[in-house]
């Protein structure tokens, strides 16, 4: 088992930060908060991933660091643009690498505090991982630990996107298009290259979503691209893929893949 780093100092670091973007428009701090309160709960989730694998601690760190800063793009984009929309405003992983370079929380930041100070494999690691966490493939030729760290990012950051997605759906939290990303609510409606993902099991691209059902669907082939088994195993202690399944269209052909996506969820 691989011991935890402590990273309490960038975590006190990211919280006064974040709270910058905090306004007196309390529909705007929603939002703010909901990202925040998400990327708290994925360090969380690559903390129990981590501890589970048996991984140098400087690599161990990184993807804690990684997991932590995975999201400050959002911040940015949704004080610009007012949306969480990549394809609507601009790709929030690149923004995310170019805002922790700006501000050089990784080597100081701007009060050059030494708890902040990471070496520069640790810092190039972490930048990297960031801009390429929401990419639909990882590229090829990358080092092992690099590899490693946006693995247990990626994994730690769609678990979390799970139960936030569910309330949204089962109208159990905030009803908006900016948590659906703009996409068309239009009941028993989806796109065919969404489920043809699924009967190929495959990951479904976020470029192929027009309704709100594609966003169901879509969320469900993320099961075949998780990379650890602790991590199956959090979305089926939590109950996680059941729920989502239950708010699917109840048409055979969309029926039909259930079981594909369970099957894939026991693979150990």
């Amino acid at each position: 088992m691989t011991p935890l780093p402590d990273i309490a100092a960038h975590e006190a670091w990211f919280e006064a930060w974040t709270a910058g973007y905090l306004t007196d428009d309390e529909q705007d701090n929603r939002y703010i908060e909901l990202k925040r309160n998400h990327t708290m709960r994925v360090l969380e989730n690559a903390r129990r991933i981590v501890g589970t694998l048996d991984m140098p601690e400087h690599v161990a760190r990184t993807a804690l660091l990684a997991a932590l800063y995975h999201d400050v793009g959002r911040f940015p984009q949704y004080a610009q643009y007012r949306t969480f929309s990549d394809q609507r405003s601009v790709n929030h992983g690149i923004l995310g690498c170019k805002t922790l370079r700006r501000l050089g929380v990784l080597n100081g930041g701007s009060r050059n505090e030494a708890a902040l100070c990471e070496s520069r494999s640790t810092q190039a690691n972490v930048l990297a991982s960031v801009a390429m966490h929401n990419r639909f493939r990882v590229p090829s030729g990358i080092s092992s630990a690099l590899r490693a760290v946006t693995d247990v990012v990626r994994d730690s950051d769609k678990i979390d996107i799970f139960p936030v997605m569910i309330a949204t759906f089962t109208r159990d939290g905030s009803e908006n298009d900016v948590v659906t990303l703009h996409l068309e609510e239009k009941e028993g409606a989806w796109s065919p290259g969404i489920l043809e993902s699924l009967r190929e099991r495959r990951l479904a691209s976020y470029k192929d979503m027009r309704y709100v059902n594609d966003f169901k669907l879509l969320l469900g082939s993320w099961v075949f691209e998780l990379n650890y088994a602790e991590s199956r195993l959090m979305l089926r202690e939590r109950g996680l893929v059941e729920a989502l399944l239950a708010t699917w269209p109840e048409h055979p052909d969309v029926v039909a893949m259930k079981d594909v996506v369970r099957e894939a969820l026991m693979r150990d």
